[in-house]
């Protein structure tokens, strides 16, 4: 490559005369491509959060459920607070146990 003066150029000159443009080019570039996988990821994450109100959804009864049987569980045979059988017991009888 040949200067402004007509002497021709080292390579450390060729390097030192273009790497800011190929360094400003290349961040520019990365900018990009980062901006446009957050928006991807944002779309994403919309979905994903449909997906998990969904699962949440279907959750409910099973919570509802759960929320029963622990209830049930620390009221089961106690007598002045204190727990007169063991856990197996007290869910068997949550669970309408009976023969």
């Amino acid at each position: 490559m040949i200067s402004e003066k007509g002497l021709k150029m080292t390579p450390r000159e060729i390097f030192r005369t273009h790497a800011y443009p190929v360094l400003a080019a290349v961040s520019t570039l990365t900018l990009v491509i980062a901006a446009l996988s957050v928006v991807e990821a944002s779309q994403s994450l919309k979905e994903a959060s449909k997906s998990l109100e969904e699962v949440s959804k279907s959750l409910e009864p099973i919570s509802t459920w759960a929320n029963n049987q622990n209830d049930c569980v620390e009221r089961t045979f106690r007598i002045k607070g204190q727990d007169t059988r063991g856990i197996v017991s007290k869910v068997w009888s949550c669970n309408g146990g009976g023969d």
